[in-house]
């Protein structure tokens, strides 16, 4: 699959993540609090696609600072780019 070049950084974000084993950590948590690692991997994944509409409520939230970062860059895909994320997840 062929990234359309708006998307690069964050594809390049996604294969830096490989670098890191989430599952050990997963795992031990797994065995800490008796949540399967199944729902605890679910759980995750909900909370990180819910981070848009969360950012939105939050009062200093993470993506207003990407956001900011790129209009100071005036990297207007990147811009582009975090507006179309947040408005996926309406």
């Amino acid at each position: 699959m062929t990234v359309p070049p708006e998307h690069a950084e964050f594809a390049e974000r996604v294969r830096r993540s490989r670098l890191q084993d989430p599952m050990p950590t997963l795992r031990n948590l797994s065995a800490a609090t008796g949540v399967p690692v199944d729902d605890l991997v679910h759980y995750a994944l909900v909370r990180w696609v819910s981070a848009g509409s969360e950012a939105l409520l939050s009062i200093e939230p993470q993506v207003l600072r990407e956001l900011s970062d790129a209009r100071e860059r005036e990297d207007w895909e990147a811009v582009g780019g975090i507006i179309d994320w947040l408005l996926a997840g309406r």
